[in-house]
């Protein structure tokens, strides 16, 4: 489902762009109305990035923005939301890593602790991200910006399955 408000957005950006974004956050809204007060914080990432496009879009302050800035956006908003999600003590990876984890696994505190360091990794990988869209946007064409925008999120992806291989192994090792 996490995907639904990302097709709308695309899908809507061909036909009509200003509305893209706010028919995004209704998408995103009705997927989660049912389970409102449990909303993940990446889907509340996502609701602030659709709800400050949509600001921008129709009000057109974004055209008045330079194309990479409204680019870096998205990821720059998942990295603050990633690093909100630890300090709220509500890591974002945790929803996804309670799904596989064994009951035994997941009642340790380490499994917790592995949960933070897991979604700091993210937040560092789209803080990465936004960063590099911001620099090489500015001085090389947006197809080349784009891979190493996805460069970058390849590495983060492949840094926490590697990190999490190695804490789980701990996790399971450990007597705690």
């Amino acid at each position: 489902m996490g995907i639904l408000p990302w097709l709308a957005f695309g899908v809507m950006q061909e036909w009509y762009a200003p509305l893209a974004a706010p028919l995004a956050l209704t998408v995103l809204i009705l997927l989660n109305w049912r389970t409102w007060q449990v909303m993940p914080p990446l889907d509340l990432g996502m609701a602030a990035y659709f709800l400050i496009y949509s600001i921008l879009s129709l009000t057109g302050l974004g055209q008045k923005l330079a194309p990479q800035l409204l680019f870096a956006l998205c990821p720059a908003i998942l990295a603050v939301t990633a690093a909100l999600s630890v300090t709220m003590g509500r890591p974002f990876t945790l929803a996804y890593a309670h799904r596989y984890a064994p009951e035994h696994i997941r009642i340790r505190p380490t499994f917790f602790q592995a949960n933070q360091i897991l979604t700091l990794l993210w937040a560092a990988g789209f803080a990465s991200a936004a960063v590099a869209i911001c620099t090489f946007s500015a001085v090389w064409n947006p197809a080349r910006a784009t891979l190493i925008l996805m460069s970058v999120m390849a590495a983060t992806i492949a840094a926490s399955v590697v990190i999490g291989r190695w804490l789980h192994l701990r996790i399971s090792q450990s007597a705690i």
